[in-house]
């Protein structure tokens, strides 16, 4: 299985990745093809070779064959040469009659070990000491075949040398010359189709013949490899340059073992392309190998691929946007993709017929708690017009006070059902406009206005589920009114009451609630202390969950409540 590729781009995607498993699964038959190609390069190689080979002993047939026969004639002189070297005319008539019957030679001949022509079909009496060919056979004293002069064809000859002896002892050798003009052959002899240039050698490295002239022979030879190393007793093949550094194949098999070897030369064209090389081997499989990959690929994105994507982006336009598009056309697709769509279509239509039904009655649940906020805000706002009623007409003082407390604090709890009917998101409450408002009605309900009182409201924005704005709501109607009921007016200024709410950098919630202090604008008389107030700060305190402190100094006094807001990404989805 093929592991995904996240962080490496297109290799996380499907298509890459069946085309990855479909070339391994294709490498073994692509290295099977590409030792198969290197079996057959080899086979052609060799048959192009050995056709080659075979062309160029076919080319020199003619030569080996005069050669050949000139040398077994060598032998039978030799063979004679005891009884009829002691009768020089008779050998020289012999030798005559042999250079007459055979076309190819031009001279034969018995050399003392003096150096002179003893007898021969020319040139009796000679003197032979001084040529290179005697002196070369003086040194060895074997059968040879040399080659003399480097003129035009008609002026060299190839010498052939065999050894004469008497039982034991050694008493010269019998030479016989062919001209070289004997041994060139005309096109239409040699098979197939001709060479540039048929040259013969012996094994000194010495050029004996050559289809064309002697002159210039060594430009035509390989630059890189002497004649001499080239006395193989098998044939071979090979490219190289010229002395011109023209680029040629050259051929070479051996025409007389050990004594005479035959080196073609070649156009490069003889050959063409037919000799492959090791690049051919891969180069072919390789081709195979990314066609199959190529088609294999085309055909994944074509029945596979292409659907796919289309049924990806109609899910993310639907995840995203709840819109299905247009319906697509499930006729070109594969059975089980079909199905895959079709199912994805009735499952987003389901979800959308629940989406809407869900929201319809959220909705309504939505209106029904509105309603329920409404009235109560309603019932609780006549509970304090009724007690409202009752406050006028009382006349005791601390029913009065009692009355209004229990005034202010219905009226808190109706403007928390106020905020929340107003929300726009039932489950959230802006507490902060919901304590500004509080505390300008508890202005109000006193008549600090009146009594000279300046009421200070700083609130940043704070936003709360309602079973922390509730407590919240409570806490600052208590801590508001215990501020009306103790504020006193300070020596210079008038009195003031001043309620603060800041968001602290570790992220919790600050409630301030100070007044002055002073001279006293409510009589002690009227204002009875029960410690009800201060108990539900502390309830109020402890539903929050905040840390409370109160603080006096000679010119205020200041109550505060820390807590920590609930976190609402909780209640975000997850994505």
């Amino acid at each position: 299985m093929v592991p995904g590729g996240r962080g490496f781009g297109r290799l996380d995607r499907l298509d890459f990745r069946l085309v990855l498993m479909l070339g391994v699964a294709l490498l073994p038959i692509g290295l099977i093809a590409v030792a198969q190609t290197y079996r057959l390069i080899n086979e052609a190689n060799a048959r192009i070779e050995a056709a080659l080979l075979g062309d160029t002993m076919d080319a020199a047939a003619g030569e080996r064959e005069i050669i050949v026969g000139t040398l077994a004639s060598a032998r039978n002189v030799a063979l004679v040469a005891e009884a009829i070297i002691g009768d020089p005319a008779a050998c020289s008539r012999l030798l005559t009659r042999l250079v007459q019957r055979n076309d190819a030679l031009s001279f034969a001949g018995i050399v003392s070990l003096e150096g002179i022509v003893t007898c021969g079909s020319a040139d009796v009496g000679a003197d032979r000491s001084q040529s290179q060919g005697y002196q070369d056979f003086m040194r060895n004293m074997v059968e040879s075949v040399t080659a003399v002069g480097r003129g035009a064809a008609e002026h060299s000859v190839i010498v052939i040398r065999e050894p004469l002896s008497r039982g034991d002892t050694m008493i010269g050798y019998l030479a016989m010359t062919l001209p070289h003009a004997a041994l060139s052959l005309a096109p239409e002899q040699i098979s197939r189709s001709a060479p540039q240039d048929i040259i013969t050698f012996n094994t000194d490295g010495e050029i004996l013949t050559s289809q064309r002239d002697l002159m210039n022979v060594e430009m035509r030879l390989p630059q890189n490899r002497a004649l001499a190393a080239l006395k193989l007793n098998e044939p071979v093949l090979f490219r190289d340059v010229d002395r011109n550094g023209e680029e040629h194949v050259y051929t070479v098999a051996p025409l007389l073992r050990n004594r005479v070897y035959v080196l073609a030369i070649w156009s490069p064209a003889r050959i063409g392309t037919a000799v492959l090389d090791a690049g051919t081997a891969v180069v072919f499989p390789l081709l195979m190998w990314i066609a199959s990959l190529s088609v294999a690929y085309f055909a994944v994105h074509s029945l596979v691929i292409r659907h796919i994507r289309s049924l990806r982006h109609r899910i993310r336009v639907f995840s995203s946007t709840r819109r299905l598009l247009p319906e697509p056309k499930l006729d070109d697709m594969p059975a089980e993709l079909r199905e895959v769509t079709e199912a994805f279509l009735s499952m987003a239509d389901r979800i959308i017929r629940d989406e809407a039904d869900l929201e319809n009655n959220l909705h309504e649940k939505d209106v029904l708690l509105r309603e329920v906020h409404h009235r109560v805000k309603n019932n609780l706002q006549l509970i304090a017009s009724i007690t409202n009623m009752q406050i006028r007409k009382s006349k005791d003082p601390e029913t009065k006070f009692i009355l209004r407390r229990l005034q202010d604090r219905v009226m808190g709890l109706a403007a928390i059902h106020r905020a929340l009917y107003q929300a726009t998101a039932l489950s959230k409450v802006r507490a902060d406009h919901l304590l500004d408002g509080i505390g300008k009605q508890l202005a109000i309900s006193s008549n600090s206005s009146a009594a000279g009182i300046r009421t200070e409201i700083e609130t940043e924005p704070v936003t709360l589920y309602p079973d922390q704005a509730v407590p919240l709501a409570l806490l600052l109607t208590e801590a508001a009114t215990n501020a009306m009921k103790y504020i006193g007016k300070p020596v210079e200024g008038p009195p003031w009451i001043r309620i603060e709410m800041c968001n602290e950098e570790n992220g919790t919630v600050t409630l301030t609630v100070a007044n002055s202090l002073g001279t006293p604008l409510v009589d002690e008389g009227s204002r009875p202390s029960t410690g009800l107030g201060s108990q539900l700060m502390a309830a109020f305190t402890l539903q929050l969950g905040a840390d409370f402190d109160a603080q006096m100094t000679d010119t205020s006094y200041r109550v505060t409540a820390n807590f920590r807001p609930s976190d609402f990404s909780s209640d975000m989805p997850e994505g």
